[in-house]
């Protein structure tokens, strides 16, 4: 079961009514989308903080705002959160609203899985690739892409094309990027492909760059 989110419509916006309402324990936050537009909100920083600990980065999350008395409902996923550098507390959030029935773009982390033979006769493993784009519909995004890496000798690479995904994910990057190496011992690895770029704002839970607002 999807994880709920109570907001409230934000009508004022100045810095004297946001320091008003973090003192609340609430968070300034904004919802994008083609049927809601641009909305700013107020948000439970600790409801979001539970959600994104529980359910991950890419939660799909029902969001129930309140606007005038009136609640409406939205699927959303959290785009981007910011924290305080710190005390690491969320200090805003946007949420992007979704159809269920359009594939989206989003990113997810690489995660290795077992022991490569080349590591244990001295290669040094070398991940390369930690998050990918992938595209699919909202209610089909991993948790992550697991790598098998227990057939890996001293100079073998693990690249995008060999990635084993879910039914109906598409991956949005260069196949022939290399994900994971082992470099023979004394040897620096060569990275073929940069890192894709890391959102300023860490996406809830993925262990991104954040930044403070």
């Amino acid at each position: 079961m999807e994880p709920e989110l109570e907001v409230r419509k934000r009508l004022d916006k100045t810095s004297s009514h946001t320091h008003e309402i973090r003192n609340k324990g609430l968070i300034p936050a904004v919802v994008y989308g083609k049927n809601i537009g641009a909305m700013a909100i107020e948000v439970d920083a600790k409801e979001l903080q539970k959600i994104l600990a529980e359910a991950g980065s890419n939660a799909l999350i029902s969001m129930k705002i309140n606007e005038n008395g009136k609640t409406k409902k939205h699927k959303v996923l959290v785009k981007a959160v910011q924290r305080d550098p710190l005390r690491r507390v969320l200090v805003h959030a946007d949420f992007h609203q979704i159809s269920l029935k359009d594939r989206i773009h989003t990113t997810v982390p690489v995660v290795l899985n077992g022991t490569a033979p080349g590591v244990v006769m001295g290669g040094v493993l070398t991940p390369l690739l930690r998050r990918v784009e992938v595209e699919c519909l909202p209610t089909q995004i991993p948790d992550a892409i697991t790598v098998d890496i227990s057939g890996l000798e001293v100079g073998d690479v693990i690249s995008v094309a060999d990635l084993v995904l879910p039914p109906d994910v598409r991956i949005n990057e260069d196949l022939h990027a290399a994900v994971v190496t082992v470099a023979a011992p004394g040897r620096e690895p060569v990275e073929t492909v940069a890192e894709p770029d890391e959102e300023k704002a860490e996406p809830a839970g993925a262990g991104e760059e954040e930044s403070s607002k």
